[in-house]
This record gives C-alpha cells, sequence and structure tokens, in this order.
C-alpha cells in the first residue's frame, strides 16, 4: 500500500535524522495520500448508495460539510491532479557518493558507509545512462512527452519515475531497462520475485549488480577492488560485471556494498539462483556462466 510505503520512508528519514524540512515535507505527502484514500473512500460509499448523512457520522462532520469536502466533481478534480502527480513521487534521500576516481581517502578503503538511498540510486543510474547517450534533456522530455523540469526532477532524484518512464528513458537511451530493476523495486519498496528459472534468476541478479554499477557511476573493477578494501577483487567483480560469475554470497554483498547498494535487497536474486539449481535433477550452468559456488552438505 502506498501509505504504508511513505511511512516507511518516513520512519527511515527519522532514523538517519534527516533535516526538519525534509521529515515534514514527507509527513505532508503522507497527509495528501490519505486525503485521497479519504475522497475515494467516500466515493465508493456513496457508489454504494450510501447517504450525505451516513458518510457524515462516519466523518464525525456535518453533511453540508461531508457534501462540499467530498461532492463528486471536487473528488474527480483531486484524483486527476493526483493521478497526474503519479507519474512521479516526491523522493528526496541523502546519502554519500563515490568520490571520483583516484580519489578514494584511507579510511573509505577500508569502512565504507552504506551507499544512498535507493530512489537517488536509480536516479543516478538513470543520470549515467543519460549522460552516455548524450541526450539533452530537452530531447528526453520531447520523447517522453514531459516537461524538461520534470525529467530533470527525476534525474536529481526529487521524482521516483514509474516502471513505464523507466522503460521508455532507458529504449531512449538504448539500454536494458532489466538493468535498473532491482533499483526501481527497492525505490518503491517492493520485494524482488523468488522462485525464478534458474536461467531468468541468473539474468536477474546480473542485471541487478550492474544496475548498481551505473548507479556508482561505473566505477572500474580496481577502484570496485579499493572500495571494498581488497574484499572483491577486480578479477572478481569484472567477472561478476561480465556476467561470467555468481560468486559465494560473501563476496556478491562485499561488491554490492562497495557499490553502495544494500545487499538485503540483492540476496533474495541470489537465493533464487541457488534454489534453482538445488531443485534440479541435472543442473547446467546457462550459456556464458562459467561458475557458480555451492556450500558443502556433506562429509
Amino acid at each position: 500500500m502506498e501509505v504504508h510505503r511513505l511511512a516507511q520512508q518516513l520512519l527511515d528519514s527519522e532514523m538517519r535524522q534527516e533535516e526538519l524540512g525534509s521529515l515534514l515535507e514527507r509527513a505532508e505527502v503522507i497527509r495528501r495520500e490519505l486525503e485521497i484514500y479519504t475522497a475515494a473512500a467516500v466515493q465508493d460509499a456513496r457508489h454504494r448508495g450510501e447517504k450525505w448523512e451516513s458518510v457524515a457520522r462516519a466523518a464525525h462532520v456535518a453533511p453540508e460539510t461531508a457534501r462540499a469536502r467530498w461532492g463528486p466533481e471536487r473528488v474527480a478534480r483531486m484524483m486527476d491532479l493526483h493521478a497526474n502527480d503519479k507519474l512521479a513521487a516526491p523522493a528526496r534521500w541523502h546519502g554519500a557518493r563515490l568520490a571520483p576516481a583516484g580519489e578514494v581517502p584511507p579510511e573509505e578503503v577500508v569502512d565504507r558507509p552504506a551507499g544512498e538511498g535507493p530512489m537517488n540510486q536509480l536516479a543516478s543510474a538513470l543520470t549515467h545512462l543519460q549522460g552516455a547517450s548524450g541526450k539533452t534533456i530537452r530531447e528526453v522530455a520531447e520523447f517522453a512527452m514531459l516537461s524538461p523540469s520534470f525529467i530533470s526532477r527525476v534525474l536529481s532524484g526529487d521524482r521516483l519515475p514509474t516502471w513505464d518512464l523507466v522503460c521508455a528513458l532507458c529504449e531512449f537511451f538504448g539500454s536494458d531497462p532489466a538493468e535498473l530493476r532491482v533499483l526501481f523495486e527497492a525505490a518503491h519498496g517492493l520485494s524482488a520475485q523468488q522462485r525464478l528459472p534458474v536461467t531468468t534468476a541468473i539474468e536477474q541478479l546480473h542485471a541487478a549488480v550492474r544496475g548498481l554499477h551505473l548507479a556508482a557511476n561505473s566505477p572500474s573493477p580496481e577502484r570496485i577492488e579499493a572500495l571494498s578494501g581488497k574484499a572483491v577483487s577486480a578479477t572478481a567483480a569484472r567477472l561478476v560485471l561480465a556476467g561470467i560469475d555468481v560468486p559465494e554470497w560473501e563476496v556478491l554483498a562485499d561488491l554490492v556494498f562497495a557499490l553502495g547498494g544494500r545487499p538485503a535487497e540483492m540476496k533474495p536474486l541470489w537465493e533464487a539462483v541457488h534454489y534453482g539449481f538445488l531443485m534440479c535433477d541435472d543442473p547446467e550452468l546457462p550459456d556464458g556462466v562459467t561458475h557458480i559456488p555451492f556450500a558443502e552438505t556433506e562429509e
């Protein structure tokens, strides 16, 4: 439910001790969402034949107030405005970004803080794709039939795009939207699908890692090794990014962390790969994949 997602964001923001203005902004978004829910609930009740007197009693207001507040024309306008606004939802996350290449502080190598929130990671990945494509903001806006300022807010992380918009932008940038799927789901507070076919699970896992890589501004394998404190070798990073290797969970978790991601959001995909293989009578590696580790089950 949207209200649940927004409330969780507010709680996360409180735990991160965001500034008061940001907290109040998030609270205002929840208030508007509840206002829309209330209007929709009243509209549904009216369609079922509820009288204004009954609505007023439930809302603890006078019938005249209920009729003025939730009349059909006013609710229709509210819904239209809400539908337009839901092309993207407010998204303000504050967090650290990767330092420019060649400027890795010693303390960052051994104890890198958790990456920025998934909303900004999604925006960062889209921004990277937009820069690599050479397309201007105006060109992107014309393609998407949206305003340049709206696209700018999406790319800056102030607006959270729908999946349709993400797919459209990836198409325009010549990229695979699957690489941004996990970032998108994390930004929307969705859980990754489990119990996938092995080939699909491997493809989604590698695509998700490449999406984090884009969000981190595509650091080199050597830089990833430095950011992970050498927990992930440059060779291991290169093989995962190339879609050749599915490493042990500890290595993958360190790789995800080095790219600014959250290992817990990636683990369902990694587990789906292993679940698929454990359930196969005669598992075979998909084309191009050379290594999938398994924990020992017998002496």
